[in-house]
C-alpha cells in the first residue's frame, strides 16, 4: 500500500512511542514492523508487545550514537511519552532532570534526585545523576517502564519509574570494527540579551543622579549636570567630560570575554564485535573532548567497555565490563548570583569597563596601583577567578556485571545475576596566592581543597523460571527471585591554608597550620550506607498468543526503615487482549486493549531519616556530642498505587500506528518535614502525611506517509498531559517550602508569592493585591497567595519527521514543555535601586515612572523591590532539539577496496532553535528560581563513521 496518508491524520492524535528493535538505521527511517511483534524489555524478563499488558517505551540506541552530548540522559528529552526531561546546565557532562508522570514525592522540591527513576544498566542498578562516564555510542536500547505492571517488578525502587539501558553485543560472524569520529562546535542557543550598553548606562546614572540626587556611577559623578561639578575650574570639567567621553567610547562585549563563541567538541570511538555460535563478544573504547560555552569549562572522557556471551548445551553466560575517566573543569559559583559566576558578570558588568590596560588585568585586587577606577569591576573580577582559581572534578566510572542462565530442560531453568557499580570523584578546589578569591581565606594566602567520596553498589539476584507451553494454546510462566542490593558512600575532605608558590595543586603545598600563623587546616568527612532484600515472583499466562495475563509480587526490606516497618509487599495485575473481530477489517491490522493495577514505593531519601541521632560538637571548650535530630520510630514507606489502560492501534498495512495510555497515579503518605515548636529543642522531624495524585494521558502516533523502496518518508508526535495534585495532607497543615506551597487541592511545587499590581501612575510606587482582591501599596509576605501555576509541566512531548532517499536520510527532532512557570530571580537583581544598581541594569529601567500620570512598566527609582508574582515567568519553550542529514557511500564504491564494509557521513545540530516567552538565556532548567544558570548550548558536529 503505497499512497500516501493524509497529514492531517498524523497531527490529530499522539500516542506513546512503540517499542522498536534497534536496527542500523535511525528509527525514522527503519521499515515499519509489525506493532505487536515489538520486544519489550522489563528487566526480569523478554516479551513481545503480544505478551505484555504494561506501559513502557523503547528508545533504539541509534538515538544516541550520534548526538554530541555526553550524559545520555539528555538525548531523551521529547523522544517519550510520559518522560519529562529538563536539562539544569549546560556544562559539559551534567545530568538531567528526569521524571515520569509526574512529581510524587515531597522530597522533589529540594532534590531532584529524589524524584528520579531507577536506572539499570545490563541488569545491575546504578546511581542516578552520574552518567558522563558512561558512552553512549554502547547501548543498543533504553527501556522506560512507566506503569506499576512493568516497576512493581523492582518494589520500593520502581516507584517512580524505571530506566532499563541495554548495551551492545557481539554477533556470530568474523570480527567487525567500527570508527566513529565527529568535530563540531558549541556557542550560546539564545543571545537573548537586554542589559544597558554603555550610551543608556551613563544617561540612566545622570538621570538617577538629578532626579534622586544619588551617585551610581561616572554618569553623574563627572556630568556637568551634578550641582557639585557647577563651580570646578574650566580645566577640571574638561578633565571630566574628557573622562565621560572616554568612557562612551567604551562598549565591553561580555559575552566575548566570558563566553566562547566557538567552543571545540572532539569525539574519537572505535568498536570491534563478532565471535562464533559459542562466544561472542563487543569491545568499545572513546575519547570525547568537548569545551564548555564559558570559558574554563569543560570536559574529557576515556571510556573502555568489553561485553562477553558464552553459549553451551545448557549453560549461558555473559560478562559485561565498562569502565570511564572523566575529567571535568568548572565554572564558579555556578547558579549563584556570585560575581564569580560568569554567567551573573555577563549580566553585572557595567559596559564601560575597560578589564584590560596595557594587557594587564585590572580587577578589584590591583585596581589602586591604576589610580583607582570608575566601575565595580565585577566583569574583571569573573575573569580574574577563572585565571587563578581551580574548580575540577575528576571521576573514575566503573560497572561490572554477569549473567549466568542454566537451562534444566526444555521448559525449566535457573539464573544467577550479580553486578557492581563503583564511582570516585576527587573534586578539587585552589585560590593561588594574592588572587581576590584568596583574601578572604585565613591569612589570605590562597588555599587549596580536595573532597574524595565514593559510591558504591553492589546487586545480585538468583532464580528460577517455569516457561511451557500446554496444548498447543496456552502458555505459562512462572518464575522466583531472591534479590539483595548493597549501597555504601563515604567522602573525606580537607582544606588548607598559605600555600607556597611552586606548590600549588596539591594539599602539600599549604602551610601546617597553628595558633601563631593562622593557618588551621579545615577536615571533615562522612560514611552512610543502606540495604535492601526481595523477594520477587511472576506470573505470565497466554491464550493463543491472543489473550495475556501478567501478576507479580514483591516483599522488600530496607535499612532505611524501623524495624516494624522494615518489610512492605507489592504487587501488580495486567490483562491484554487482541480483538479477533477485526481480522476481516482490512484498514485495521491491530486493535489490542490493556489494563493494569499495582503498587510500588519509596523508602527515605536519608538513610536514617527514622533515627534519633548524635552529633559532635564543643561544649566549655571540651568535645563533646548532642542530640541533633529527634527521629521518628513510626516513619514508614511512601507507596504509590497506579492504574493503566492502554490501547494499541496499527492501519493501513501497519503504516500508522498508535498507542495511548491513561494513568492515575496515587501516592500515599508522601515524605513531610513537620514544623515543631524550638521549646523541644528541634525545629522540625520527617512523617508521612498526605496524598498526591498524578493523573495524565499519554499519546503517541508514528506513521510511514511514504513508502517506496527508494523513499521513505515518516513522522511521529508524542504528547503528554498530566494534571499534578495534592490530594490530602492528612493531620498536617499547609505549608511553606521556600516560594512555594503545600496545600490540598494544588500541585506540588505550586508557587506561593505576594501578587503584583502594576505601577501606580500617580505615586509610581509598586502596588499589590490583597487576598481579597484589593488593591493596596502595601506590602506583605502574608498576603501571599498561589495563582501563578507551578515549577512542573502540565503539557510536554515531542514531534519528529525522518525522509530516506536511496542513500540520503534527514531527521528532525522537536521538543516542547507549556504550562510551566518559574521564579526569574535574575530580574530581581538587574532590576533593583539597592547596591545592586551599581551594577548594570536591565533596559526596562528606562521606561520606570517620572511624574505623575505616566503609564510606566517599572516603578520610580528609589522605590522598594520587593518579592512578587511580577518575576514570575511563563517557562514554556518549542525547542528543534536535534536535526541530522546522513550520506551512506555507495557499496558499490567500497567494494573496491575489499576492506571497507560501510562509510557514513553525517551533519547534526543539537539545540539549534527556541522559541519562548521567557526573559532569559535558556528557559529550561530544573531549578525552581532562575539564578544565573550555564545556559544549554546550541552544538553543531560533522561525523563520519567507517565499518571496516
Amino acid at each position: 500500500m503505497n499512497k500516501t496518508l493524509p497529514l492531517w491524520l498524523l497531527t490529530a492524535i499522539s500516542i506513546p512511542g512503540v517499542a522498536q528493535t534497534p536496527g542500523s538505521r535511525p528509527d525514522s527511517v527503519i521499515p515499519s514492523k509489525r506493532l505487536l511483534d515489538e520486544v519489550v524489555i522489563s528487566g526480569y524478563n523478554t516479551a513481545t508487545r503480544k505478551q505484555y499488558t504494561g506501559a513502557a517505551t523503547i528508545v533504539a540506541g541509534d538515538k544516541f550514537r550520534m548526538a554530541p552530548t555526553a550524559s545520555f540522559d539528555q538525548m531523551l528529552q521529547g523522544r517519550v511519552p510520559g518522560l519529562y526531561v529538563a536539562t539544569g546546565s549546560g556544562q559539559p557532562g551534567a545530568a538531567a532532570r528526569m521524571v515520569i508522570r509526574g512529581t510524587g514525592t515531597n522530597n522533589d522540591i529540594n532534590n531532584f534526585r529524589a524524584s528520579a527513576p531507577l536506572y539499570i544498566v545490563d541488569g545491575i542498578a546504578v546511581e542516578s545523576g552520574d552518567f558522563m562516564g558512561l558512552n553512549p555510542a554502547d547501548f543498543e536500547s533504553v527501556s522506560i517502564l512507566k506503569d506499576a505492571n512493568a516497576t512493581a517488578l523492582y518494589g520500593s525502587r520502581g516507584a517512580n519509574g524505571v530506566v532499563i539501558v541495554t548495551t551492545r553485543r557481539g554477533q556470530q560472524g568474523d570480527v567487525r570494527f567500527t570508527f566513529n569520529t565527529r568535530h563540531g562546535i558549541s556557542q550560546l542557543s539564545r543571545r537573548h540579551f537586554d542589559m544597558m550598553n554603555t550610551k543608556e548606562r551613563l544617561q540612566f546614572e545622570e538621570e538617577v543622579g538629578k532626579e534622586n540626587g544619588r551617585t551610581i556611577g561616572a554618569g553623574w559623578i563627572f556630568s556637568m549636570n551634578n550641582p557639585a561639578n557647577a563651580n570646578l575650574p574650566a580645566d577640571v570639567k574638561a578633565r571630566y567630560q574628557g573622562i565621560l567621553d572616554s568612557l562612551g567610547n567604551i562598549q565591553a562585549d561580555w559575552m566575548d570575554y566570558l563566553t566562547r563563541d566557538a567552543a571545540p567538541f572532539h569525539e574519537y570511538e572505535l568498536s570491534a564485535s563478532g565471535g562464533s555460535d559459542k562466544v561472542r563478544f563487543y569491545s568499545s573504547a572513546s575519547y570525547l573532548s568537548q569545551q564548555g560555552i564559558a570559558y574554563r569549562s569543560g570536559l574529557d572522557r576515556y571510556t573502555f567497555r568489553t561485553n562477553v556471551d558464552a553459549t553451551g548445551k545448557k549453560l549461558r553466560l555473559s560478562v559485561n565490563t565498562a569502565i570511564g575517566y572523566t575529567g571535568s573543569d568548572l565554572i564558579e559559583d555556578e547558579a549563584t548570583q556570585a560575581v564569580g559566576n560568569p554567567f551573573a558578570s555577563i549580566y553585572y558588568a557595567l559596559p564601560y569597563e575597560q578589564p584590560y590596560i596595557n594587557g594587564v588585568l585590572v580587577h578589584s585586587g590591583n585596581k589602586a596601583s591604576f589610580g583607582g577606577v570608575y566601575d565595580t569591576r565585577e566583569g574583571s573580577d569573573a575573569i580574574e577567578r577563572m585565571q587563578t582559581t581551580t574548580n575540577r572534578l575528576n571521576q573514575l566510572k566503573g560497572l561490572l556485571s554477569s549473567s549466568l542462565r542454566y537451562q534444566v530442560n526444555d521448559w525449566l531453568y535457573a539464573t544467577f545475576n550479580m553486578g557492581m557499580d563503583f564511582r570516585e570523584n576527587n573534586e578539587i578546589r585552589s585560590a593561588a596566592p594574592g588572587s581576590v578569591a584568596s583574601k578572604s581565606a585565613p591569612g589570605g594566602q590562597g588555599y587549596h581543597e580536595e573532597k574524595v567520596n565514593r559510591f558504591f553498589q553492589f546487586t545480585s539476584s538468583a532464580g528460577v523460571t517455569y516457561d511451557k507451553l500446554l496444548a498447543e494454546r496456552h502458555r505459562l510462566v512462572v518464575a522466583g527471585f531472591y534479590e539483595f542490593n548493597r549501597l555504601k558512600y563515604q567522602s573525606l575532605q580537607a582544606k588548607g591554608f598559605g600555600l607556597t608558590p611552586g606548590l600549588g595543586g596539591t594539599l602539600s603545598g599549604t602551610t601546617p597550620g597553628s595558633a601563631v600563623n593562622g593557618f588551621i587546616p579545615q577536615v571533615g568527612g562522612e560514611r552512610t550506607g543502606m540495604a535492601l532484600a526481595s523477594w520477587v515472583g511472576l506470573v505470565r499466562y497466554l491464550l493463543d498468543e491472543r489473550f495475556s495475563l501478567n501478576f507479580s509480587y514483591r516483599y522488600d526490606g530496607s535499612s532505611t526503615l524501623p524495624k516494624k516497618n522494615r518489610w512492605q509487599p507489592f504487587y501488580s495485575i495486567g490483562a491484554g487482549y487482541d480483538l479477533p473481530w477485526l481480522e476481516n477489517v482490512a484498514w485495521i491490522n491491530t486493535l489490542r486493549v490493556r489494563a493494569s493495577y499495582g503498587t510500588s514505593a519509596a523508602p527515605p531519601n536519608q538513610y536514617f531519616a527514622y533515627a534519633a541521632g548524635y552529633g559532635a560538637t564543643r561544649y566549655d571548650g571540651q568535645p563533646a556530642i548532642a542530640p541533633v535530630a529527634i527521629g521518628n520510630p513510626d516513619y514508614e514507606w511512601e507507596k504509590t498505587h497506579m492504574t493503566n489502560l492502554g490501547l494499541d492501534l496499527a492501519f493501513f498495512d501497519h503504516r500508522l500506528r498508535l498507542v495511548a495510555d491513561w494513568y492515575n497515579r496515587e501516592t500515599k503518605g508522601f515524605f513531610l518535614s513537620e514544623q515543631l515548636s524550638m521549646t523541644s529543642g528541634f525545629n522540625s522531624r520527617n512523617i508521612n502525611a498526605g496524598n498526591v495524585r498524578n493523573r495524565g494521558v499519554e499519546l503517541d502516533l508514528n506513521g510511514d506517509i511514504i513508502r517506496k523502496k527508494d523513499l521513505t518518508w515518516s513522522a511521529g508526535v508524542n504528547f503528554t498531559y498530566n494534571r499534578n495534585l495534592v490530594t490530602s495532607l492528612g493531620n498536617a497543615n499547609q505549608y511553606q517550602v521556600s516560594t512555594f506551597l503545600i496545600k490540598e487541592g494544588l500541585p506540588v511545587n505550586s508557587h506561593y508569592i505576594v501578587k503584583y499590581a502594576g505601577v501606580d501612575p500617580q505615586t509610581g510606587e509598586d502596588l499589590y493585591y490583597d487576598r481579597n482582591g484589593n488593591i493596596n501599596p502595601n506590602y506583605s509576605f502574608n498576603a501571599s497567595v498561589a495563582e501563578f501555576g507551578a515549577n512542573d509541566p502540565t503539557i510536554y512531548g515531542g514531534f519528529n519527521t525522518g525522509v530516506r532517499w536511496k542513500n540520503w536520510s534527514a531527521d528532525v527532532l522537536f521538543s516542547y514543555v507549556t504550562d510551566i512557570s518559574r521564579y526569574n530571580a535574575m530580574d530581581w537583581y538587574t532590576l533593583n535601586d539597592n547596591s545592586n544598581v551599581y551594577s548594570n541594569q536591565s533596559r526596562r529601567w528606562l521606561n520606570r515612572w517620572r511624574k505623575a500620570g505616566d503609564v510606566a512598566e517599572e516603578a520610580a527609582f528609589g522605590s522598594v523591590r520587593t518579592f512578587s508574582s511580577r518575576h514570575i515567568q511563563d517557562a514554556s519553550f518549542l525547542r528543534l532539539r536535534t536535526a541530522q542529514i546522513t550520506y551512506n557511500l555507495p557499496e558499490s564504491l567500497l567494494a573496491r577496496t575489499q576492506v571497507i564494509k560501510g562509510v557514513t557521513v553525517y551533519l547534526q545540530g543539537q539545540n539549534l532553535l527556541t522559541f519562548t516567552k521567557w526573559n532569559g538565556f535558556d528557559p529550561e532548567d530544573y531549578n525552581a528560581n532562575a539564578f544565573f544558570e550555564y545556559p544549554a548550548p546550541r552544538t553543531m558536529v560533522a561525523g563520519v563513521r567507517v565499518q571496516f
